[in-house]
C-alpha cells in the first residue's frame, strides 16, 4: 500500500542509496565517481536535501517516491549545504564540472514550465529496495504519480540518464520530450506524461 511519509530514517536513506549504487544498469552521470561507496555519500547527501522540499511516498517501505510541484522551493540554506557537502564528496573541481555541465546543456523542463507558470508534478526521486528488485513497485509508484497528474489536472515530469530506465518510462506511458547531452555517451533524457492526451496536448507550453 502506498502512504505518504513526514520524513525518512537514516536506514531508509542508507537503502535509497545502496539501491542506486548497486543497480545494474549504472548511471551515466557516475562517471567521475571513484567506487560505490562515494554513490552512496552522494545520493544520501542529495536524498536529504530533497527531504526538505518535497512530498514522500512508500510503497510497504519498500520502494520510495519523493516529489515535487511548482511551488516547491529548495531552502537557501540547504542549497549551500548540497554545494558544501558536494565539494568534499566529489571534490572541488568534480563539482565544478557538473556545475558547468548543467548550464551548458539547456533548460530543464522544471524549468521552462516554471517560466510558463504552468502546473506540474515532478518525480524526483524513484528508489525501490535492492532485495524487491523485479517486484514492480516501481511501476506502481509511477501509477500513483499519474493518478495524481491527473487529479490535478497537469503534467507529470521526470528526467533519467539512464537509456534502461528511459525505455521503462515510456513502457509505462512516458513521451520522451527531448536529449540533453552531457557527454558523447551521457545524456539527460527528459520525459513527460500528459493525463489529458496520451499524444501529448501540452507539449507545446514547454516551446
Amino acid at each position: 500500500m502506498i502512504g505518504k511519509k513526514a520524513n525518512l530514517t537514516e536506514s531508509e536513506i542508507r537503502h535509497i542509496a545502496r539501491s542506486f549504487s548497486h543497480y545494474p544498469y549504472p548511471s551515466a552521470s557516475f562517471y567521475g565517481f571513484s567506487d560505490r561507496q562515494m554513490i552512496e555519500r552522494y545520493i544520501e547527501l542529495t536524498t536529504k536535501i530533497m527531504k526538505s522540499y518535497c512530498e514522500i511516498f512508500s510503497l510497504d517501505d519498500k520502494a520510495y517516491m519523493m516529489v515535487s510541484d511548482e511551488s516547491s522551493v529548495t531552502p537557501f540554506l540547504q542549497y549551500i549545504r548540497l554545494l558544501w557537502e558536494s565539494g568534499k564528496i566529489l571534490g572541488i573541481r568534480r563539482m565544478y564540472e557538473q556545475l558547468e555541465e548543467g548550464s551548458r546543456i539547456g533548460f530543464s523542463q522544471e524549468v521552462v514550465l516554471r517560466k510558463r507558470k504552468v502546473p506540474f508534478i515532478h518525480i524526483e526521486l524513484l528508489a525501490v529496495e535492492e532485495e524487491y528488485w523485479g517486484h514492480k513497485l516501481m511501476s506502481e509508484l509511477i501509477a500513483f504519480a499519474k493518478s495524481m497528474a491527473r487529479e490535478r489536472k497537469c503534467l507529470l515530469i521526470l528526467e533519467t540518464d539512464e537509456l534502461h530506465k528511459m525505455k521503462k518510462y515510456v513502457h509505462l506511458g512516458f513521451q520522451l520530450k527531448k536529449k540533453r547531452r552531457i557527454k558523447e555517451d551521457v545524456v539527460i533524457y527528459d520525459l513527460f506524461y500528459d493525463p489529458e492526451s496520451e499524444k501529448g496536448s501540452k507539449e507545446d507550453q514547454y516551446e
